[in-house]
């Protein structure tokens, strides 16, 4: 059947099924703002702080999270609509880009592959229901993952001075949705110097053009809190993956010991005037606590990494989500996560190894577990494990065709 369905059928395919999954996100999809970003963008709206914590009445500015998402749901509710089809707006964003990002995810596959090849994996990426299911909630990592994949195919390959900016917007926007980014581009920009030789000129528009939308959000950052962050919850996600219940899915149960330290804070700044630094001194109290924690029992935090980094890699046996264990999600993340690893194992003793997608899949396999796992995780290297399935295929049709010769 995939034999028979062309490049014009594909798009015919994926426009299908975009249309399908805005469908479902108008029925099942969220309907208001949820957790931290209905905060947020409140905040936004009625004060125009990006705030998220408040203190006796005043708004405390916030690099808890990433602004960049933060900032599309506002200029989406600045226009006046409910909140209901402010939300269902966004929704419907993140269902087409995540349609045209499957087309440039189809195009990096199609520089490795066959045109069958690529258009399978680029339906099965597509379609995964963890990534399907993703678009149609109030949360970043749909976002997130349409520009990752478009930052992957300008990084693979940009060639002219243009295309390195269009890259270097791409860096920068993927910097502001998620924070931990910016490790990653300062590691394949230096690959791709030492690699590709990389000339100056090209070097300069990305380095340029990734500082320039990155340096509003440093900027405010430093006039409000005094110190370059771009985001500050390390500390904060480092104790949540590392807590005293060693929960893999992220505690968020605070004791009453942390309730104290939290108010000896908000009383010192007060007494200081800087009641605005607030945010900064509490990710370095959950800093301090999870150090402690790992520091005390490190052989148990060891083990508690590695059941971390099995749950992220392959599944997670201990998920606390609703549905996470129907047949429909937990079968195609076996299916992939297996046959991701073993492509990755194939790539690496293969003649062809292809570094750049090494380079990512593991830094987020390394990464990742350091803190804690949720399923929506998983889509930051779903499409490395996808590219890598498709390796494995090919290496076993390859063998198997010999074979029959």
């Amino acid at each position: 059947m995939v034999e028979k369905i062309n490049k014009k059928n594909f798009i015919i395919i994926l426009l299908f099924f975009s249309i399908l999954k805005f469908i479902i996100a108008i029925i099942y999809g969220d309907h208001s703002y949820e957790m931290e970003w209905g905060i947020i963008v409140k905040n936004l709206l009625n004060d125009f702080s990006f705030s998220y914590h408040e203190i006796e009445g005043q708004k405390i500015p916030t690099a808890y999270m990433p602004p960049l998402y933060g900032y599309i749901i506002y200029l989406v509710s600045i226009f006046g609509f409910s909140e209901f089809i402010t939300v269902k707006i966004v929704l419907f964003f993140q269902c087409l880009f995540s349609g045209i990002s499957t087309i440039f995810f189809y195009k990096i596959l199609l520089k490795m592959f066959n045109e069958r090849y690529s258009i399978s994996f680029s339906l099965i990426y597509f379609l995964i229901p963890i990534n399907f299911y993703s678009a149609t909630q109030v949360s970043s990592v749909s976002f997130q993952i349409s520009i990752f994949i478009f930052f992957l195919y300008y990084y693979l390959n940009a060639q002219t001075n243009f295309q390195f900016i269009i890259l270097g917007i791409f860096s920068g926007l993927a910097i502001l949705i998620r924070g931990e980014f910016w490790f990653l581009f300062l590691i394949l920009t230096f690959y791709k110097i030492i690699i590709s030789k990389i000339n100056l000129t090209k070097l300069f528009f990305l380095i340029f053009i990734t500082s320039l939308i990155i340096s509003p959000t440093i900027i405010r950052n430093y006039f409000v809190f005094d110190k370059f962050v771009l985001t500050q919850s390390s500390g904060y996600n480092l104790w949540r993956g590392n807590s005293l219940s060693k929960n893999i899915n992220g505690e968020n149960v605070e004791t009453n010991e942390i309730e104290r330290k939290k108010n000896e804070i908000k009383n010192k700044l007060f007494e200081l005037n800087e009641i605005e630094k607030y945010e900064i001194y509490l990710d370095k109290l959950y800093f301090n606590i999870a150090k402690l924690n790992i520091l005390n029992n490190p052989i148990e935090y060891v083990g508690h990494y590695i059941n971390k980094f099995f749950a992220y890699s392959f599944f997670n046996f201990f998920s606390n989500y609703p549905n996470y264990f129907h047949p429909l999600i937990v079968l195609p993340e076996i299916i992939i996560s297996l046959f991701g690893i073993l492509g990755i194992l194939q790539n690496i003793f293969s003649k062809k190894i292809n570094y750049e997608l090494l380079i990512i899949t593991l830094f987020y396999l390394v990464i990742i577990p350091v803190f804690f796992v949720l399923p929506r995780y998983k889509l930051f290297i779903f499409p490395m494990y996808v590219i890598f399935s498709c390796y494995l295929f090919t290496f076993l049709s390859n063998k198997i065709f010999s074979k029959k010769q």
